[in-house]
C-alpha cells in the first residue's frame, strides 16, 4: 500500500513539474504592430472611361463621385510559444479595415489568421485563413428579375492557404503555396458564385544587393452556380489565370531620408472558358461579356520607407493598375478596360504585451 502511494506521489509530481515546464513554454513576449494609412484612388469602382464620362449621374454607383480619399487602421498579433522542441511555432492575427470617405459601402473588413511552424532558417509551413465579409463591388442588373434596374452587387471573399519555404542557397529559398478561394455574392447575382484553385511558387534572392523575389500563379476559377437553374446561371463563368510578378528591394545607405525604397510589377492574364455564342437565349449581351473574353493586367508599385525610431516606421507607395481586353466583341473594351492610381502614406508602431512573462 506504501509503496502504491509512493508510485502515485511521483506521477503527482511529475505531472506537476510537466505542467509548469509547459506553462513556462507560453510565457513569451506577445508583439503587435499598429499601422495607420492614408490614401487616395483615382477609381475605387474600377470603372471604364466610357462610364467615367457618360454615366455621372447614373445608378451604377452608390456614390457621388467615383474618387475617394481612405484610411486603413491596422491592427496585427504575433505570438511565438515553445509549444513542439526545435520548432518554432507562430500565431499571427490581424484585423483592418478600409474606410473611403466618399462612399461608405465600398468599405471593408479583413480579417486574417495564421498558423506557422519553423522547421529551420528559411524552412517552415504555414496554414492561413484571410476573410472579407462584405466587398461592395457596384450595380449592376438583375437578369432574372429585370432588364433595366439595377440592384447593389455584393460579395464574400474567403480563403485558406497552406504554404511551404524551402532555402535553396545562402539567404535564397522558395516558397510554394496552395490556396483555396471562396467568391460569393448577395442574393441577387449568385450566378457569379465562383471557387478557385490557385498554385503559386514565389523564389527570393539576393543579386547586386538586391532583395529579390520573382513569382508565378495559375488559378482556376470554377463558376460553382452555372447551370444551376436560374436562367442567368446558363452561362459558364469558370477562368483560368496566369500571373507572373517580380519585386525589388534596395537599402538607401547614401540617402539619409529613406532607409529602403523598392519596386514591384505583375502582370495578369485571365481567359474565360466559355466559347459557345449559343450559351445564353436572354440576353446576347451577357453572354458575349464571357464568350471567349481574355484580359490583361498591369500592376506597378514604388515605396520607400524610413524608420523614425525602433518603434515607429513610415512608408509611402505610389500604384498604378491597368487592364486591356481582347474580346470578338470590339465594344466591351468600353465597358470593361480601366485603369487608376493610389497614392499612400503608412505610419506603423511595434511593440509588445508584458502579459505572460
Amino acid at each position: 500500500m506504501m509503496k502504491n502511494r509512493k508510485i502515485l506521489l511521483i506521477l503527482f509530481l511529475l505531472s506537476r513539474l510537466n505542467a509548469q515546464n509547459f506553462i513556462n513554454r507560453l510565457k513569451v513576449p506577445i508583439y503587435y504592430t499598429s499601422s495607420f494609412s492614408v490614401g487616395y484612388d483615382s477609381n475605387i469602382f474600377r470603372l471604364s472611361d466610357l462610364n467615367l464620362q457618360v454615366n455621372k449621374a447614373s445608378t451604377i454607383i452608390n456614390s457621388s463621385t467615383f474618387d475617394s480619399g481612405y484610411i486603413v487602421p491596422k491592427l496585427q498579433v504575433n505570438y511565438s510559444p515553445f509549444l513542439i522542441p526545435n520548432i518554432n511555432t507562430e500565431f499571427n492575427f490581424s484585423f483592418s479595415r478600409n474606410h473611403y470617405f466618399s462612399s461608405n459601402e465600398k468599405s471593408y473588413n479583413i480579417l486574417y489568421t495564421q498558423l506557422g511552424f519553423k522547421l529551420a532558417p528559411y524552412q517552415s509551413i504555414k496554414i492561413s485563413h484571410r476573410f472579407i465579409p462584405k466587398y461592395y463591388l457596384r450595380n449592376y442588373i438583375d437578369h432574372d428579375y429585370s432588364i433595366s434596374q439595377n440592384q447593389i452587387c455584393t460579395f464574400s471573399i474567403e480563403s485558406f492557404e497552406l504554404s511551404y519555404s524551402h532555402p535553396v542557397k545562402k539567404k535564397n529559398w522558395i516558397k510554394f503555396k496552395l490556396s483555396q478561394i471562396n467568391y460569393l455574392y448577395n442574393s441577387n447575382f449568385t450566378e457569379f458564385d465562383t471557387r478557385i484553385v490557385q498554385f503559386k511558387t514565389k523564389y527570393y534572392f539576393r543579386l547586386l544587393k538586391l532583395s529579390n523575389s520573382i513569382w508565378y500563379s495559375f488559378s482556376d476559377g470554377n463558376n460553382i452556380s452555372h447551370d444551376s437553374g436560374y436562367l442567368s446561371t446558363s452561362i459558364n463563368r469558370s477562368y483560368g489565370e496566369h500571373n507572373l510578378g517580380v519585386s525589388f528591394k534596395k537599402r538607401a545607405r547614401k540617402i539619409d531620408f529613406i532607409d529602403n525604397f523598392g519596386f514591384s510589377f505583375m502582370i495578369e492574364s485571365r481567359y474565360y472558358k466559355s466559347k459557345n455564342e449559343d450559351a445564353l437565349t436572354f440576353d446576347s449581351w451577357e453572354d458575349a461579356l464571357h464568350n471567349g473574353r481574355k484580359h490583361s493586367e498591369f500592376n506597378f508599385s514604388l515605396w520607400a520607407d524610413k524608420k523614425i525610431n525602433n518603434k515607429l516606421n513610415n512608408q509611402i507607395m505610389i500604384k498604378y493598375r491597368n487592364r486591356d481586353i481582347e474580346s470578338n466583341y470590339y465594344w466591351i473594351s468600353d465597358y470593361k478596360e480601366f485603369n487608376k492610381y493610389e497614392i499612400i502614406y503608412k505610419i506603423s508602431f511595434s511593440s509588445d504585451l508584458d502579459l505572460l512573462y
